[in-house]
């Protein structure tokens, strides 16, 4: 029962976000209603986040939480059906979410959001198909979030923090 309200409550956050159009709001995209918080990881971020599209606001900045053990590389391709995936220390059961955020004119804005598939032990794994062929080559972000232990979903609001667990530059590819 617990797993379906914290998927309930994903599944909430990813209609929301997709309504949203536009740059992404402040305080990191998706399911970024009160109560988000960006853990913000103590090592050096440009060796996880790399220089992504250029000047970005704070908030969109790339970085790898402390509670990501393994994060997604600089520049992972996302699209063309390769895997890309992280490792957490928070453990299986997680049910996090992503944001990919395209760039229009310089601005990064809301493009598609989902799931990740558990692939057990704290892994998380992603390998789907973008047909937008105008990304062919193209930098965007990946925000990845989580509804920890603790989130209750009373059906119409939450109570519980979203977490931030990383923003990361990737490239898009298009599958042949």
């Amino acid at each position: 029962m617990k797993h379906m309200k914290v998927a309930a409550v994903l599944v909430l956050s990813v209609l929301l976000a997709g309504c949203a159009s536009g740059a992404a709001p402040a305080g990191g995209g998706e399911g970024s209603a009160s109560g988000a918080q960006s853990v913000e990881s103590g090592g050096d971020d440009a060796a996880v986040g790399g220089d992504c599209a250029g000047d970005l606001d704070a908030d969109l900045k790339p970085f790898s939480s402390d509670l990501v053990t393994e994060p997604i590389p600089d520049h992972a391709v996302y699209g063309d059906g390769s895997e890309i995936s992280f490792t957490t220390s928070l453990g299986a059961d997680l049910a996090p979410g992503y944001e990919l955020l395209k760039f229009v004119d310089g601005t990064p804005t809301n493009y598609t959001g989902g799931f990740w598939e558990d692939a057990g032990d704290g892994r998380y794994t992603l390998n789907l198909n973008v047909f937008d062929s105008d990304l062919d080559g193209k930098e965007g972000l990946i925000e990845v979030t989580a509804f920890p232990e603790g989130v209750t979903f009373d059906g119409e609001r939450y109570e519980g923090d979203n977490v931030v667990l990383g923003i990361y530059c990737v490239t898009y590819a298009v599958a042949d």
